[in-house]
């Protein structure tokens, strides 16, 4: 009744009171800093004290954290995942206006955002907005999505949305098995109509925005890098706010036991951009690099091929019309159009090309190479032949470390996360103890082993095997020559062999 400013952020003078004693406005909940002054010559300045510090030590006594829902915690993964790809040198309009157009338009769509609220459906957003006279409310409580926005000039979604299932309505109070409000509701919808979020969806949200972008990142570098730990994937949720409490169900929605694998991703991606109703993607001309001709350039050179395949890989996109804008361009929903893998796609044409040439029958290749070979020791003038053989044995012993160095990798991951987590809170002290007993016996291992330091983790790369030709041992083959293998031909250069052996039925002709 003594306050009569208006609210600075929504010019009302509608005021509470905290159990604190600061000021709330009861119409967009925001908390000043100013306190109740005394007024009553009765009560003295140390019973205010008592009344706020009484208010402090319920706050930390009880420490419920903030009311979250689920589609908040993964807005915050899509967030860091973002913020990651930026890093890697992803275009910084990616996360600010087409993830997060994205993201929007599927809190719309899913019912979740963005809509009007359904009927006879009763939704406790904000503890205290109800009752203007409750007294144990926390009103200090921020939104989330105001918080962890991927676009921080837009406003607060939750002044004109719900969070909530339209299924049914939602607890007032955090779910006693669950630490967000709707985590058990989760589980319950109905995704025959909508596709329900999860941990591997957030990558193809991810995907889709890449590939919006044209960048030169394809699905298969997005997954290695999630496995490298240079995007957040893996026990992501330890960057959650504190106050978002995380245990029960949640654990289930948001801690993963197992890496991404491309199918999923990929189907998911699929009906995802369906889903939203998005138009045709921007076309995938010959100036892009997810076109065959530049992923088929890349690929040569990570596997360490002459260079010249690279001509014959580009003669067989062209005439089998897979570099066509039409073919390369995505439409969501579209079912007469073709899904293309790109880069699937690109190492598909080189097998295809390698077969032309060698017949890969496991037998024409070695005399291919044995006769390449003869000629290398006899010719020291030109340019040395392509050896199949020898090709073979230095990509098969570099493989092998590298597959050892993965497998050693992935036995090292340690899938549970450093912060200590509880499925509910009952067991919070027990799990609590538990962790620093771990803790302490592997500080106390540590001093008797010696000190030891992690390797470092290596900088991200496009190639995951690269070949120079300055070595001495003759390991990189990208300057070799096609000669032994080719005949001219009415001024162009043909294979020797004009059939096309496929494993699975007899010998091709060109017919």
């Amino acid at each position: 009744e003594d306050y009569h400013e208006r609210c600075v952020q929504c010019s009302e003078v509608n005021w509470g009171l905290t159990d604190g004693g600061r000021f709330y406005c009861r119409t967009c909940h925001n908390v000043t800093e100013r306190t109740r002054e005394v007024v009553n010559s009765a009560i003295t300045l140390n019973t205010r004290i008592q009344t706020i510090s009484k208010g402090l030590r319920k706050q930390e006594k009880s420490d419920e954290g903030w009311e979250w829902y689920v589609c908040e915690g993964f807005q915050f993964v899509l967030r860091k995942q973002a913020e990651a790809l930026e890093a890697l040198g992803v275009c910084p309009q990616m996360k600010d206006e087409i993830l997060c157009n994205f993201w929007r338009r599927y809190l719309q769509k899913s019912q979740q955002a963005y809509c009007n609220r359904p009927a006879g459906e009763s939704i406790k957003v904000l503890s205290g907005c109800e009752s203007s006279t409750d007294m144990d409310s926390e009103p200090e409580r921020p939104s989330l999505l105001h918080l962890l926005s991927l676009s921080e000039s837009d406003g607060d979604p939750l002044t004109d949305c719900s969070f909530g299932s339209s299924t049914g309505k939602v607890s007032e109070s955090t779910s006693a098995c669950s630490g967000s409000v709707d985590g058990s509701l989760h589980f319950m919808k109905n995704q025959k109509d909508k596709l329900r979020m999860s941990m591997p969806m957030t990558l193809s949200f991810c995907y889709m925005a890449l590939l919006w972008l044209r960048e030169s990142m394809t699905l298969s570098d997005l997954l290695r890098f999630v496995v490298e730990g240079h995007i957040p994937y893996l026990n992501v949720f330890q960057c959650f706010p504190e106050k978002m409490k995380l245990y029960g169900l949640d654990l289930k929605i948001f801690c993963v036991e197992s890496w991404p694998v491309y199918e999923e991703v990929y189907d998911k991606m699929l009906h995802l951009a369906a889903f939203l109703e998005l138009p045709r993607f921007p076309d995938i001309t010959d100036s892009c690099f997810l076109h065959p001709d530049m992923l088929c350039m890349k690929y040569l050179m990570e596997a360490n091929l002459p260079d010249e395949l690279h001509n014959w890989t580009c003669r067989v996109v062209k005439k089998i019309h897979i570099g066509e804008a039409d073919f390369l361009t995505f439409v969501p929903g579209n079912k007469s159009t073709r899904k293309v893998k790109y880069d699937v796609l690109a190492a598909a044409v080189i097998v295809v090309v390698l077969k032309l040439l060698f017949l890969l029958d496991d037998n024409y290749e070695w005399l291919l190479s044995d006769f390449a070979e003869e000629r290398n020791k006899n010719n020291k003038e030109d340019g040395p032949y392509f050896e199949f053989k020898k090709w073979y044995k230095v990509i098969k012993n570099s493989l092998d470390v590298e597959q050892k160095k993965m497998d050693e990798e992935k036995a090292k991951c340690l899938w549970r996360c450093e912060k200590p987590l509880f499925y509910s809170a009952k067991k919070k002290s027990k799990v609590l103890k538990r962790r620093q007993i771990v803790v302490n016996l592997q500080h106390q291992f540590g001093k008797l082993s010696g000190s030891w330091q992690p390797a470092e983790k290596p900088n991200p790369s496009s190639f995951q095997l690269n070949w120079s030709e300055d070595n001495t041992d003759g390991s990189c083959f990208h300057g070799h020559s096609l000669k032994g293998i080719l005949q001219e031909k009415c001024g162009l250069l043909t294979v020797m062999n004009p059939d096309y052996w496929l494993c699975t039925v007899k010998l091709c002709t060109e017919k």
